[in-house]
């Protein structure tokens, strides 16, 4: 199945910002905006951005407005998440898939935000990516994170290079995946892709038993077991003994017999690469490459 590929990002077009999962600094927004603007790109705040909720961005109702608003608005070419933290699952329930199939742009965030961007892949057939926010990158973006990020949404070649082997191979499949344990929070309801996958997964401050958990969590699943061809292992950030973190790796990939490789740019660092959920992804010695089709 080939997914909708949304237009590229051009120079003076119109980027949403919006915040589905947890609460925003109003300061942050606003330099996130003025950078978007130095960049020669337009920038409208979500009406309900700066609300708050206990820990979210408003109420689940005003969170999910600004999402099928941004996607409404023909004006707007590109949506860009403020941030992560907690509330995208919580507004699943709510989304409008079939809104955002008929009208498709670009979508980019990740950590919470993963919730909503494989569902999206699932439901409306929608090519998103896994990206910097608004909040947490833009607001003092690097020129790794900055050159990714463009080059991507813009249509330019991007490869994505490992620093270690875990089971060595070639596989293809669509480049799929995200936070870990936001992937594991879908885990009850139908998301899993119906085709050959490269499962792609990070995760911050979790403990090596939570990530074993996860993980065996993910490959317990028929589905899953049967669509996974590969694996790219991002940073795993604070998440204790970096010897335990590998021999977990290691055999759950010896489970799933597939090629594997870690130490890829997929982050919550603030060097990160921008990767499209839905593309048709090429593993070979190591490396990533895509084709959006």
């Amino acid at each position: 199945m080939n997914l909708i590929k949304p237009p590229y990002l051009n120079e003076g077009d119109t980027i949403a910002i919006i915040a589905p999962a947890g609460a925003v600094e109003y300061d942050e927004i606003i330099k996130a905006q003025v950078y978007f603007e130095r960049h020669n790109l337009r920038v409208k705040l979500g009406k309900n951005i700066f609300k708050s909720n206990r820990y979210m961005a408003g109420t689940d109702e005003e969170r999910v407005a600004d999402l099928h608003d941004a996607f409404l608005d023909d004006s707007v070419n590109a949506i860009v998440c403020a941030r992560g933290g907690y509330g995208s699952i919580r507004l699943i329930k709510s989304v409008d898939f079939d809104l955002i199939r008929r009208h498709p742009k670009i979508f980019c965030g990740f950590s919470d935000i993963t919730a909503l961007s494989l569902m999206m892949a699932k439901y409306s057939d929608l090519i998103t990516f896994s990206g910097p926010m608004a909040q947490s990158d833009f607001n003092d973006i690097t020129e790794f994170t900055e050159k990714s990020f463009f080059n991507v949404l813009s249509g330019g070649f991007e490869e994505y290079f490992s620093t270690y082997t875990i089971q060595s191979g070639n596989t293809e499949g669509m480049i799929w995946g995200g936070n870990l344990s936001t992937i594991v929070s879908l885990c009850g309801i139908d998301f899993i892709p119906e085709e050959d996958f490269i499962l792609f997964v990070e995760d911050l401050n979790e403990s090596a038993y939570k990530i074993d958990k996860m993980l065996n969590q993910l490959i317990n699943m028929k589905e899953f077991r049967s669509q996974c061809k590969g694996i790219l292992f991002g940073e795993f950030l604070d998440c204790g003994d970096e010897s335990w973190i590998r021999e977990i790796f290691e055999e759950v990939v010896s489970i799933l017999d597939v090629p594997a490789y870690g130490g890829f740019k997929l982050t919550h660092a603030k060097d990160k690469q921008t990767i499209p959920i839905g593309a048709k992804g090429y593993l070979q010695d190591g490396i990533l490459s895509y084709k959006m089709i």
